[in-house]
């Protein structure tokens, strides 16, 4: 791996956080293919994988961040795990919603993935900030 706070690892960094937020994306494309819809089965399936991705997406952002800008920037590194966090608690919801039925729970599921939008362009907008300090 990159040395700490070297160019490569804000790079590093600056990439999966991005490729995070373009699953975020993703989900919520793919959502909207299944809700309100009979035939959603497919979808929900791809929702699902596409959850999976973005958890693992999210803690090795995470861990980047951790392990090589801690350093440079608390924030970044605290954000990315704040944002692992939000993905985490987004995945449970969404399961007890699909697995559990528990459709009351979608008042919560979709102001989250708001908050997980609004803070991985946070860490987008941080990133090219540090970027261009190293």
């Amino acid at each position: 791996m990159n040395s700490p706070n070297s160019p490569g690892a804000v790079r590093a960094f600056s990439v999966l956080n991005g490729l995070t937020l373009l699953g975020v994306l993703l989900q919520a494309v793919w959502a909207g293919e299944f809700i309100d819809r009979t035939d959603r089965a497919a979808w929900v399936t791809v929702h699902e994988i596409g959850a999976f991705v973005v958890v693992v997406l999210a803690l090795v952002t995470a861990v980047v961040a951790a392990a090589t800008l801690r350093r440079a920037s608390s924030a970044l590194a605290l954000g990315a795990l704040a944002q692992l966090v939000l993905i985490v608690v987004q995945t449970g919801l969404g399961e007890a919603i699909t697995e559990g039925g528990v459709d009351g729970l979608i008042v919560a599921h979709v102001p989250i993935a708001m908050l997980i939008f609004g803070l991985g362009i946070y860490l987008s907008i941080a990133g090219a900030q540090l970027r261009r300090r190293t």
